[in-house]
């Protein structure tokens, strides 16, 4: 989820009985921003994102 829906996501999962639930939060906003700085930003949250799903240790 992106940063501005954190709370919400966060509130979400403790209500379904999910409280520990892994999340992955990217910056907000991302439509606004230029292309270039988008890609960056997804190339440094890759990883980091493939260790929230489990697939890097």
């Amino acid at each position: 989820m992106t940063q501005e829906f954190e709370g919400l996501s966060r509130t979400m999962a403790a209500n379904a009985g999910r409280s520990g639930l892994r999340v992955h939060v990217l910056p907000y906003p991302l439509e606004t921003r230029p292309e270039d700085e988008v890609r960056e930003i997804a190339r440094q949250h890759w990883p980091l994102l493939l260790k929230t799903l489990g697939a890097l240790e």
